[in-house]
């Protein structure tokens, strides 16, 4: 397993440095794209993505936390990235976005809030390239282990990618599922040497 630096945690003020510290260490920069409604907050725009991916940062995987996830995801799966997860409580025709976002040559994620049943989840996985297990709410909030727990019940070979609040203590949980990625904000970021923790999380998401 490998882990995946959430650039919403990192030190806005110095975003650059954060992303230098972190490359060498990590499978992908995660970037929320958010709204205000579906998540209790703001996140990056196109302008740093397509920064982002003109450097030689790491593959960079966008997450739409919107309202109205539709009109955007082909939009960032333009941008080279590697993949664009929405959010399956936000839209009507799953398929019709999985098709817009594969349109670009990107990974199609399907992403669920804490509270989504695996019974709602499985029946989707064959729509997708992979899914994304929210297990805290959308902007920030407490770690919810019920939700991490769904892993248990879902097919090991179906990339997954996790996030919300995970630390340390949750990789051999994740690394058990067959997760993809780690998706690490506050565990990476509150640190005084970013690029040293980066080193000691990357060795131990591998086990």
């Amino acid at each position: 397993m490998k882990i995946s630096a959430s650039l919403h945690a990192a030190d806005p003020l110095r975003l650059s440095d954060a992303v230098a510290a972190v490359a060498p260490h990590v499978g992908s920069l995660h970037i929320d794209i958010m709204d205000g409604r579906f998540a209790s907050a703001f996140g990056f725009g196109e302008r740093l993505v397509s920064a982002l991916a003109a450097s030689q940062a790491p593959p960079l995987d966008v997450h739409l936390m919107l309202d109205d996830p539709e009109p955007w995801a082909r939009r960032f799966a333009t941008l080279g990235v590697r993949s664009v997860a929405f959010h399956a409580e936000a839209v009507r025709d799953i398929r019709r976005v999985v098709a817009a976002i594969r349109s670009a040559g990107t990974l199609a994620y399907l992403a669920f809030l804490p509270q989504t049943p695996v019974i709602r989840i499985s029946p989707l996985l064959l729509e997708v390239d992979g899914i994304l297990l929210l297990t805290a709410p959308p902007g920030g909030g407490a770690f919810d282990a019920a939700a991490l727990a769904r892993l248990q019940h879902l097919p090991r070979d179906v990339r997954k990618i996790v996030d919300g609040r995970i630390e340390p203590g949750h990789f051999d949980v994740c690394r058990s599922a067959g997760v993809e990625l780690a998706v690490l904000g506050t565990a990476l970021f509150d640190s005084g040497d970013v690029a040293a923790r980066a080193r000691t999380l990357e060795k131990l998401a591998a086990g």
